[in-house]
């Protein structure tokens, strides 16, 4: 058995996710739970009921040869950052799918992928490096997801989409088939994308309004 120790980048919202998700495959025989976090706030966790070692900042951790790291942050930008950071200094990175994920299997997944519950990865796609897919998330057929970017919960890319790296979706997002989506985009949660979008973009779809 490996002697690796996981350990956890990000004790912000959706490092705390991962912690469950990760426990909660740990407990079903898939995997282990995390050793311990990393992050510029010692406390991060304190007001919750996590028990993972603080392990010190990214800045100042030397990583060991049996340290494998997990990336909880979903900002594209900023975990493009910290990941250049580690691998600076020879970090190893770990994948994380949830096993009540659905990952085709001539799907290609690139290093460092979170793949969070009930997500699904359709034929023939390829998500690369870093890439997070939240809970209930799905990609169609064809489809090519960039590094780093990030699905939120319940997005939705349809056969063929094709989305450029550090793209951010926000929650129940949705493309339609062929839809090309550039580099550095943010979409917002429940925006409906049906036309191709350049790079650096913001897209958005309106407020509720009460009737």
């Amino acid at each position: 058995m490996t002697k690796d120790r996981l350990i956890l980048v990000g004790g912000g919202d959706f490092g705390r996710e991962l912690i469950n998700w990760v426990n909660h495959a740990a407990a079903t025989g898939c995997g282990r739970s995390f050793c311990g976090f990393l992050d510029k706030n010692s406390a991060a966790l304190d007001k919750y009921s996590y028990r993972l070692t603080w392990l010190g900042t990214i800045e100042d951790f030397t990583p060991q040869a049996d340290d494998l790291f997990v990336i909880g942050v979903a900002d594209p930008a900023i975990k493009r950052k910290i990941v250049g950071k580690l691998k600076s200094n020879g970090a190893r990175f770990a994948s994380i799918i949830h096993p009540s994920a659905v990952v085709s299997e001539n799907a290609v997944l690139g290093e460092g992928v979170v793949i969070c519950p009930q997500a699904v990865i359709s034929c023939d796609t390829y998500v690369g490096d870093f890439v997070a897919i939240n809970c209930l998330s799905s990609i169609g057929h064809d489809a090519r997801v960039g590094d780093f970017s990030t699905l939120s919960a319940h997005v939705d890319l349809t056969g063929f989409v094709q989305v450029g790296e550090s793209t951010f979706f926000g929650t129940g997002a949705k493309v339609l088939p062929k839809v090309k989506i550039g580099n550095r985009v943010r979409i917002g949660a429940g925006a409906t994308i049906m036309r191709s979008v350049p790079d650096d973009s913001v897209m958005y779809a309106m407020p509720a309004k009460r009737l």
